[in-house]
């Protein structure tokens, strides 16, 4: 065990000495006066200050491209507003002429309808019309036509009418004259009276 601490405390020396001289190994360094630390320092600032100028410039150059990006893009934007806005324009219109159009054909159908009503009921009034104003000088017509054949033929009369009695009478007188029986019989069958003639009892 003694051995043991022996040996650890021989190595803890030895790591000791090595370490002691690497730090006496350092050199010293000449020594820097102050004029050129100025020096030094002033060339830094100058090169810090282009170095800014230059960044600067650059950044400056980064924001009018972002500039003339933004406003590029602003552009375009407004332009498809502006073809949007036309575009929907034209839409509108378009529906508002098919509107327009559809509206005047449903104007006009239903005008058209209103006609053809109008025409039925008025060729319904008419026809009614014109048979009433038809009719009435026929059928008096046919009364006046009736009324004459009543009283010319007398066919009411119980002996027969007035034509056939004047056969009946024609055909008493013609046995006595053979000659006026012959041309009673071709008066009739010129007449077509000759079948028609009734049959003496």
């Amino acid at each position: 065990m003694k051995r043991h601490l022996s040996y650890l405390s021989l190595g803890a020396l030895l790591v000791c000495l090595t370490h002691v001289g690497s730090v006496f190994a350092v050199e010293v360094a000449p020594r820097i006066s102050d004029r050129e630390i100025i020096e030094r320092l002033t060339g830094l600032e100058t090169r810090m200050d282009a170095m800014r100028g230059h960044f600067e410039q650059r950044f400056d150059a980064v924001e009018e491209r972002m500039d003339t990006m933004q406003e590029q893009t602003n552009q375009r934007f407004d332009a498809m507003e502006k073809r949007m806005d036309a575009m929907q324009e034209q839409t509108n219109q378009r529906f508002a002429s098919m509107e327009r159009r559809m509206d005047d054909r449903m104007d006009a159908q239903w005008n058209l309808t209103l006609v053809m009503i109008a025409g039925i009921f008025g060729l319904i009034g008419f026809v009614v019309w014109d048979r009433k104003t038809a009719l009435k000088p026929l059928e008096r017509r046919f009364a006046r036509i009736a009324d004459d054949l009543e009283r010319d033929l007398e066919i009411e009369s119980p002996g027969g009418s007035r034509l056939t009695r004047l056969i009946a009478a024609a055909r008493e007188f013609a046995p006595d004259d053979p000659r006026l029986a012959e041309h009673i019989m071709k008066a009739l069958e010129r007449h077509s009276l000759s079948q028609e003639l009734p049959k003496r009892a």
